[in-house]
């Protein structure tokens, strides 16, 4: 109960109150059951926003914020699990890739870009972790795109796009799971509305 009410407080805080949200394409999330779930990432902001929109969201987040074990536990408590940035965590990947095939109707929340993508940068460059869990995992991805850095209490618009269904064994090569990762991140990007 407490835990619910305190999602509660920070949707209203997040959603309503230091920002105006408004969500397209929400059938795609709503009817995706497991998927891997790919936004854009401008501001700290951009996980509650998606993770506001389904019961089932876990989320990938990197290691460093686990550091204090009152932090660690809160996290925790919401499926947010550590992952190590700028080394290869084989960890963290086989925990992923179980989230999805032991939990019912599991999204998995990772931010393609892998960091928060600065104001005078448009983008930032595709990893190839997303499509390497999706998968293993057989599992579509669902891209997401976020108003990039909104100032507070302005509006801020979150699409859901329609599935990307990955070819079988997209996994095997370094180049193949490029070549989706930033199909993905094209996919992402073409979703933002004008």
């Amino acid at each position: 109960m407490l835990k619910k009410g305190f999602l509660g407080l920070l949707k209203f805080l997040f959603s309503h109150f230091l920002f105006r949200v408004k969500y397209y394409g929400l059938e795609n999330i709503d009817n995706a059951g497991k998927c891997v779930v790919c936004p854009n990432h401008s501001t700290i902001f951009d996980p509650f926003w998606v993770y506001f929109k389904s019961k089932d969201m876990w989320i990938m987040a990197k290691a460093e914020l686990f550091k204090n074990k009152i932090m660690a536990a809160l996290l925790k408590a919401y499926n947010v699990f550590p992952i190590k940035r700028g080394q290869r965590d084989a960890s963290s990947l086989l925990h992923s890739i179980n989230v999805i095939e032991n939990n019912d109707n599991a999204k998995l929340l990772i931010f393609p870009e892998g960091t928060r993508i600065k104001k005078d940068k448009e983008r930032g460059r595709a990893k190839v972790g997303p499509v390497y869990i999706a998968s293993k995992a057989g599992v579509p991805i669902i891209p997401v795109h976020i108003t990039k850095n909104p100032k507070l209490f302005s509006k801020v618009v979150v699409v859901f796009g329609e599935p990307i269904v990955l070819p079988e064994n997209v996994h095997d090569t370094k180049e193949e799971m490029q070549k989706y990762s930033d199909i993905v991140l094209d996919k992402i990007y073409e979703l933002k509305q004008k």
